[in-house]
């Protein structure tokens, strides 16, 4: 059985990801304190935890028939433009971005960077050396969810719950077209209970809310609103519900983010704590029926596991020729000890063959091909590289985070940033060198 600390960094991992439910006060800080990020961890132990607090936040949020989603006009006045925001000194000046944070690095010049906890958007466009404030001003404040797609195209997503005492269950939605420089009111999402964890769009037009409705120990109520017009309309796409009828989500299980590979084609993962897992559903009509995705185990497993899906990624089919994708699969083995696999798919999520197993400690990955990738070992902060699809790894370097390594993203074969943490808040970290050294860009 895995010892108390080796567990915390999963469950982290699980919360920060999967559910991405802002936690209480100080829940955070208790549970950050000399771990990392991994993605998942001791399945039947993760998910019941994780029920137990979405339900503790989500208390009077029962999982019930949501309200029909409408569309609401967006406003057509600008939101005032942000002003520039340099970076800090490396006397190690104070900024606001504090967790739960997000980062998407575009290429080896532009990435962006949120912090929830403040409502804050930062963003570079020299690699990192300096970073703005390009967060929408005058938006709603309370609990923002953000999706960046490209160097102009970002979408902020701000509800009021969880945590408020406001029957208001709607969601603000703000979008840029010109990386920050203005933002508007794209609409908002008349959702009827719930909020929203994730947010994504596949072009400028084509985008989903995932909607956290709130769950019970081995079960989570969720729903997914779709947008076909940039974010000015929603409407409700499909909810979980407990008919087991084709095409519907069940009730069963954690379940994460979608991720989606186009306007019509995107996959569920998930975690199930009895097993009857690996959750991992399917839909080809822009998320109005999913059906359950039979995948192999790995060799020496059979029948129902107790694991969960994570890291899952495909390829950009608008910046690459290749169709590949990967996640890593968390499977709690009978010897007690949790075992991560490499999962890769050759056809853009068509098949999805299992692979060779991660190192110890290490509970996800980042590939910027089939064969070419990074994991980190969760005790130390050390970074692994892989060139040969997972069969080999050799460590590299160590990521200078005191606490979690909460992202860790790899835009090409030597440039990447890791997110990291302090006790004041997040760190935003570079490396030019394939991971062997690290500089603190950005630190509280």
């Amino acid at each position: 059985m895995a010892k108390p600390e080796e567990f915390d960094p999963r469950l982290k991992a699980y919360l920060d990801r999967g559910a991405s439910t802002p936690p209480p006060a100080g829940f955070e800080a208790r549970l950050i304190a000399g771990t990392r990020r991994p993605r998942s961890g001791l399945v039947l132990q993760v998910a019941a935890a994780a029920a137990l607090l979405v339900l503790a936040i989500g208390l009077g949020i029962a999982v019930q028939r949501a309200r029909q989603s409408t569309s609401v006009s967006p406003s057509a006045s600008p939101i005032t433009k942000p002003t520039p925001y340099p970076t800090p000194s490396a006397s190690g000046g104070p900024y606001p971005l504090l967790p739960p944070g997000s980062m998407h690095m575009i290429n080896a010049s532009t990435g962006w960077a949120a912090g929830s906890g403040t409502d804050r958007i930062l963003r570079t466009v020299d690699g990192g050396s300096h970073w703005d404030d390009a967060g929408p001003r005058g938006a709603q404040p309370g609990n923002w969810t953000t999706f960046f797609l490209d160097a102009n195209d970002a979408w902020v997503a701000s509800s009021l719950q969880p945590g408020s005492d406001a029957p208001d269950f709607s969601v603000q939605v703000y979008r840029t077209t010109d990386g920050g420089k203005s933002w508007h009111n794209a609409g908002v999402v008349a959702a009827g209970q719930g909020w929203p964890t994730s947010m994504s769009f596949v072009d400028a037009s084509h985008g989903w809310l995932f909607m956290n409705l709130g769950g019970a120990a081995g079960s989570q109520g969720v729903a997914l609103y779709e947008s076909v017009n940039g974010g000015t309309t929603w409407t409700k796409a499909a909810e979980a519900d407990p008919s087991g009828n084709p095409g519907h989500l069940p009730l069963r299980c954690s379940k994460m983010a979608p991720v989606f590979l186009n306007s019509t084609t995107g996959w569920m993962p998930g975690a199930c704590s009895a097993g009857g897992g690996p959750f991992f559903y399917v839909t080809y009509d822009a998320g109005h029926t999913w059906n359950d995705l039979a995948i192999a185990l790995p060799a020496g497993y059979a029948g129902n596991c107790m694991c969960a899906i994570n890291s899952l990624r495909l390829s950009d089919p608008r910046f690459s020729a290749s169709r590949d994708g990967f996640f890593v699969l968390d499977i709690y083995g009978a010897d007690g000890a949790q075992h991560d696999f490499v999962y890769t798919s050759p056809d853009a999520g068509a098949h999805w063959l299992p692979g060779p197993m991660l190192p110890s400690n290490c509970f996800t990955a980042d590939f910027i091909s089939p064969a070419v990738g990074w994991t980190l070992d969760t005790k130390a902060n050390t970074v692994l590289h892989t060139s040969d699809g997972g069969q080999h790894w050799s460590t590299v370097g160590t990521v200078p985070s005191s606490q979690a390594v909460l992202d860790l993203q790899f835009v090409n074969s030597a440039i990447g940033w890791a997110m990291g943490s302090e006790p004041a808040g997040t760190t935003l970290i570079k490396t030019a060198d394939g991971g062997r050294t690290w500089t603190t860009q950005l630190s509280p």
